[in-house]
């Protein structure tokens, strides 16, 4: 067997591998990004997500993931979410970052 040949096949099973690891963790994200505002929008139903912190550790070492969310009247608040099920955890008043 060519020895090029096998070569140029083990690179376009590299790349295939690659491509599918991209597109899977781009399949994750949208899930959870999705859960995480159907979540929200139980609590807060006109609210906007400005950014979600994956893995955030408490001060009682659990780990929750965070998200920063905007409301019709301007307040920004930093909600919490269980990392198995996305359930809304707790919100706290947050600085929205940006001025508009």
């Amino acid at each position: 067997m060519n020895k090029t040949l096998l070569l140029e096949g083990f690179r376009w099973m590299f790349l295939l591998l690659v491509a599918c690891v991209i597109i899977l963790y781009g399949y994750q994200r949208f899930i959870l990004h999705s859960s995480i505002e159907s979540a929200l929008h139980k609590v807060s139903p006109d609210a906007i997500i400005i950014g979600i912190i994956q893995t955030h550790i408490t001060n009682n070492q659990e780990k929750v993931y965070e998200a920063l969310y905007k409301t019709t009247d301007g307040k920004c608040f930093r909600a919490s979410f269980d990392r198995e099920k996305h359930t809304f955890l707790r919100k706290q008043e947050a600085t929205c970052g940006s001025k508009e």
